[in-house]
């Protein structure tokens, strides 16, 4: 009987050697409206991506936002075009949640053991109209964490890395703005400039 009560025993005592998950953040969707727009003296923004595949093991495009879709959010409700020339790109050039499968547990009641590896990278560019390059900044974040395989508990996990590791991008990517991009920053209570007229060709008489 106490043998038995030592088998039955094993595996807690197991789980406890497992990684330490990271605890669940939960909340609204994931948006940047009530944070301090960043206004830029340009006169048009375009939000795009440039993303290489990933590969099949790439969680963040199953998460809803997907990955890169949050760092568009990102771009969309954080930067406002106050100016009446130039022009502002800002691009979504890495954004995975990459799974790798990590070797057989060891031992009897071992659970084998799962690795995500998070990058998220963007550029803003600032450029004249011929489409000369004036300025960029760029912004990336990381995160990496180790759990059991288990598909449910996973992209539990990777959600609440992608909600971390966006707050670490949003700050990264504003202070990176204010240093190499000071220059085209609008600061105070400048209005944004009027749309341009509309103008119609009337018929010739």
């Amino acid at each position: 009987m106490i043998a038995r009560r030592a088998l039955l025993a094993l595996p807690a005592g197991l789980a406890a050697c497992a990684a330490p998950a990271i605890p669940r953040v939960e909340g609204p969707p994931i948006g940047y409206r009530h944070l301090t727009p960043l206004r830029l003296d340009v006169a048009t923004i375009a939000i795009e991506e440039e993303l290489a595949f990933a590969g099949p093991n790439d969680l963040g495009r199953e998460l809803r936002p997907s990955a890169a879709e949050a760092v568009r959010t990102m771009g969309q409700d954080r930067l406002f075009a106050f100016g009446t020339q130039n022009s502002a790109r800002f691009v979504v050039t890495r954004a995975q949640i990459l799974r790798e499968p990590g070797p057989p547990g060891q031992g009897l009641f071992a659970q084998p053991q799962d690795r995500l590896d998070l990058r998220l990278t963007c550029r803003l560019e600032i450029r004249n109209p011929t489409g000369l390059r004036l300025g960029f900044a760029e912004a990336s974040a990381t995160r990496m964490q180790t759990l059991d395989s288990d598909p449910m508990g996973r992209m539990a996990v990777a959600e609440t890395m992608l909600r971390q590791a966006m707050f670490d991008l949003n700050t990264e990517f504003e202070f990176q703005l204010r240093r190499a991009l000071r220059a085209y920053l609008v600061e105070g209570e400048r209005a944004a400039p009027p749309p341009p007229v509309a103008r119609e060709e009337l018929p010739r008489t």
